[in-house]
């Protein structure tokens, strides 16, 4: 898949429908993304909510809901009961509305929910630029503030999952750096090396950004980013500079999780909902 053009092909492909819980559901964009998923037969929404601000703020932007609503008394309740709901099997992805992401992430990782596994949660955003003649995938902008040697490796773990999914057989994921921080260069050799034997990806680094997306290296597929700093630039500069069509999601968990921020607008939170509902697709074909 090059485009989201195609990725929603995919998506349509696939005969089982998915169910999206939107936690605190009382947002704007969130709420534009969410319905234009429901008519284009993408996603079956669940909206967890105060049932009278998600009524008159559809009302005020002319929107019919003829979706499933689930009355909460605020956006803490709205997200406990959207997290039960995934764990439950009840739904199969989950969707930050208007609630804080630590208040969400804090119910999603209890322990009585199960939804956590061995590897550690990360963001991969997803990218169509249109100077760029594949998707190109980054991690972690949103998630670890600066990772370890083993957080490091689950990152490249999810994003490589990610590409897969993309039908990317064997990405090729470039560790970024300057080669002149000895610590991070010194990690970045070992986790080389550590991937040097795999058949389903080829990792190396480090690489300067320029040096990542040149011929010379093979044109990556996946970047990953030191540090969670330098990965929130790299990607806003390429939305909000190159225009790039975006999609982010959280994966590591036994659900993908839509954790778009205040800042992204009704097209990323629908790409995000789109690429989020292929990675549930995967998954249940990797466990039928």
């Amino acid at each position: 898949m090059r485009t989201f053009s195609e990725i929603i092909e995919a998506v349509h492909s696939r005969a089982r429908g998915m169910k999206l819980a939107v936690a605190a559901s009382h947002d704007e964009e969130t709420m534009r993304a969410v319905l234009r998923a429901k008519e284009m037969k993408i996603v079956e929404p669940v909206l967890f909510g105060n049932k009278e601000k998600i009524k008159t703020l559809a009302n005020s932007m002319n929107l019919m809901l003829d979706v499933e609503m689930i009355n909460a008394e605020d956006s803490i309740e709205a997200s406990r009961m959207a997290v039960e709901s995934v764990a439950k099997g009840d739904a199969d992805i989950l969707m930050k509305g208007m609630v804080k992401t630590s208040d969400l992430m804090s119910i999603f990782l209890r322990k009585e929910y199960k939804l956590r596994t061995e590897r550690i949660l990360s963001a991969v955003s997803v990218h169509e630029v249109s100077t760029y003649h594949k998707l190109l995938i980054v991690s972690d902008g949103g998630m670890v503030i600066s990772p370890n040697l083993q957080q490091r490796l689950d990152i490249v773990e999810n994003a490589v999952l990610v590409a897969h999914t993309l039908g990317i057989e064997k990405p090729r994921v470039a560790l970024l750096g300057t080669g002149k921080e000895d610590s991070l260069t010194a990690e970045i050799a070992i986790l080389s090396k550590m991937f040097q034997r795999r058949s389903d990806c080829i990792v190396d680094g480090p690489f300067t950004l320029d040096a990542a997306i040149s011929k010379e290296t093979g044109f990556s597929d996946v970047l990953i980013v030191p540090h969670i700093e330098a990965g929130n630039i790299l990607s806003k500069a390429l939305v909000h500079f190159s225009h790039s069509r975006t999609a982010i999601v959280v994966v590591g968990g036994r659900v993908p999780i839509i954790l778009t921020s205040r800042a992204d607008g009704e097209e990323t939170r629908f790409f995000s909902i789109v690429l989020g509902v292929l990675i549930a697709q995967n998954e249940v074909k990797s466990n039928v």
